[in-house]
């Protein structure tokens, strides 16, 4: 058996009526939407209503609601973020827009009953496309809800879409009215002060209309003698008559797009005014033959007037630059070295004599206009984008200061000269830079006398503190290294060694060969023992056969000993010289700072009685520093003197 539907109740019925009545007389949008959902919330309708329209043009969500108090901000969280109450989805899904009985929806506008079943009705409200929404209403658990109240409330959210579609139409054309007003109102203002007369010119019955301040304009007088002028009445300046009619004809046989002349007419005063005519065809017949033309009629008297007043203080202006550009060529070509005048456009604004020389342009030609410097000089299409030799204009723009620039070949001149270029900003009245002045000056011949020079120093610093046999530095420098290496020990608290080496038999060597072969043997040990060092350390020969090591950044004795047997093995293969086989050796005597002596002079004394210990043992070998040798050597030179008293 089918349910008994109970019909819409007298409430339902009277809040429908005073829905509609709402919708006749109510304009204001906001207003509107509220007063329907109080409507159906008095009286104890319902619990609470809402209403949500999408403007999808807008891109906006129109809301209004009553009776929802809290629960009304969840609801707008999640229309916020794109989430649409169920029952609001299954309404606007239905194509029929019949009301939907919600019994599942847990958006927060429906209530749950005992039973865990929602009592809210929700309707499509289709106004027109792009603006659409729906209507919940909240019904109280005791209401019967029968077909006939979901009918009722279809149509009346059928009514509201109708009103609300007739309300924005309505406003829409309220805005287009308005547009049109402000763009008719722009339209006067324009015409007003370009001081231009409107025309409306019926070219098959030669009727013409004109702007009530048209005769104003022309300095007419408006009596019964003077029907009005039209563009082509009036008296047209003889030289101008012909030109006119040509330009008229022209466009009314559709040669041009638009109708535009100036040219002459003589007033009632006898006075000849300029005048700008601008018009176009806007109808023609069937035979494409014109029919109506529009258009304006603007004095330019004074406009005229202002650009022969203009050109006059251009000439004059012309004049004076000219003047003082002469005054100024004058003034440059004056200079000995060459000067040039460039704009941020790399435009050639002026050259003295001696750059067009140099650069072989003719001497007469002090401008070279529209002439781009890249192009002129080098032939380019672009600036120049060296950057070892960086463009004078670019440097100048960037850093927006003078700026001076060494360039080998000044502008390209094929000399393998060096110039020094002096570029300096030219600036108008209000600081801006519009150009540069380059001023060059040939620095080849400093060049050369600087780097002879330094070249002089060095090889003197060099005669001072290198030996001029092995080119190893000499005792000056290595004293110098000494301390410094000294200094950095102390500040790093680091050691340091000194190596003291001599040569064994090496006066005998060159005592039987020559002084020639024992200087070849020098140089060939110091070869030898310059592979030993690290490129921190130092070896240097302090004089005859005595070299010297100093090794930086030492943990212990041990690094010493290390470079010690190093050097002990790079000597014991034969030297080569002169088809004579020679055998080296050295004795090294080893101290370090500050173990042995926190002094340069008790560092360097302890390293050679070290030396002196390795050669009494026997050459050949290495010895560490220790106090007992001090002793040790004091002992020995009292017995070598004392046998030298016996033999005596």
């Amino acid at each position: 058996m089918q349910p008994i539907i109970p019909p819409a109740d007298n409430d339902l019925i009277a809040a429908s009526l005073a829905v509609h009545r709402l919708l006749l007389r109510e304009q204001d949008l906001p207003t509107l939407l509220q007063g329907i959902c109080d409507l159906l919330i008095a009286n104890g309708l319902n619990h609470s209503s809402m209403i949500v329209l999408f403007d999808n043009e807008a891109g906006s969500v129109i809301t209004a609601e009553a009776g929802l108090g809290d629960r009304f901000e969840l609801i707008m969280q999640r229309l916020r973020d794109s989430e649409l109450p169920e029952c609001g989805r299954l309404c606007l899904e239905k194509e029929d827009a019949s009301a939907v009985l919600c019994t599942h929806c847990h958006c927060g506008v429906c209530s749950s009953d005992d039973q865990g079943k929602n009592t809210a009705i929700a309707t499509a409200i289709r106004c027109r496309p792009g603006l659409a929404g729906f209507l919940v209403v909240e019904v109280p658990r005791t209401r019967p809800i029968g077909q006939s109240v979901l009918d009722e409330y279809q149509n009346m959210a059928a009514s509201i879409g109708q009103a609300l579609g007739r309300l924005f139409a309505a406003e829409e054309a309220r805005q287009r009215e308005l547009e049109l007003k402000r763009v008719e109102e722009r339209f006067e203002l324009a015409l007003y002060a370009s001081r231009a007369g409107l025309w409306d010119w019926n070219i098959k019955t030669g009727e013409m209309y004109t702007s009530p301040d048209r005769k104003k304009i022309l300095h007419y007088q408006d009596d019964d003698n003077d029907p009005g002028v039209s563009p082509l009445q009036g008296i047209i300046h003889p030289d101008d008559q012909d030109r006119v009619l040509q330009v008229l004809n022209d466009h009314l046989a559709g040669k041009t797009d638009e109708y535009r002349i100036e040219y002459r007419i003589k007033d009632r005063l006898g006075n000849w005014k300029w005048f700008l005519d601008r018009g176009r065809v806007v109808e023609r017949d069937e035979k494409n033959m014109p029919v109506r033309m529009t258009g304006t009629h603007q004095d330019i008297t004074l406009q005229k007037q202002q650009e022969e007043t203009l050109a006059a203080v251009e000439k004059q202006l012309h004049e004076a630059v000219s003047h003082e550009r002469n005054f100024l060529q004058t003034v440059i070509d004056g200079a000995a070295d060459p000067v040039m005048a460039i704009g941020t456009d790399y435009t050639i604004l002026l050259i003295n004599r001696i750059a067009a020389t140099m650069l072989r342009v003719d001497p007469e030609i002090t401008s070279l206009t529209n002439e781009k410097c890249y192009q002129f000089f080098f032939g380019r299409t672009k600036p120049c984008s060296d950057k070892n030799f960086p463009c004078p204009v670019q440097e100048v723009r960037r850093q927006k200061r003078s700026v001076t620039l060494i360039h080998r070949s000044y502008h390209g001149n094929g000399v393998n000269n060096t110039y020094e270029i002096e570029a300096s900003p030219l600036r108008d009245q209000e600081g801006n830079i519009y150009g540069v002045i380059e001023v060059a000056r040939n620095i080849t011949d400093r060049l050369r006398i600087e780097k002879e020079l330094r070249e002089s120093k060095s090889r003197l610093y060099r005669l001072a503190h290198h030996d001029s046999l092995t080119g190893l530095p000499n005792r000056l420098l290595f004293e110098d290294r000494l301390d410094q290496a000294i200094l950095k020990a102390k500040r790093n608290r680091t050691k340091l060694g000194i190596l003291f080496l001599d040569l064994d038999r090496f006066k005998q060597i060159n005592d039987t060969l020559g002084h020639d072969v024992g200087d070849e043997l020098l140089i060939a040990v110091a070869k030898r023992l310059q592979k030993q060092c690290r490129q921190s350390d130092t070896v240097a020969r302090i004089g005859g056969d005595e070299f010297v090591f100093i090794l930086d950044n030492l943990r212990g004795r041990e690094g010493a000993e290390v470079v010690a047997k190093k050097i002990l093995n790079a000597l014991e293969k034969p030297i080569i010289l002169d088809n004579h086989e020679l055998e080296i050796s050295t004795s090294i005597g080893i101290a370090l700072y500050p173990d042995d002596s926190t002094d340069i002079e008790g560092v360097i004394k302890r390293a050679d009685i070290a030396l002196y210990q390795a050669k009494e043992a026997g050459r050949n070998q290495y010895r560490l520093y220790h106090p007992d040798m001090g002793r040790e050597l004091d002992n020995s030179r009292i017995e070598t003197r004392q046998e030298a008293e016996n033999l005596e």
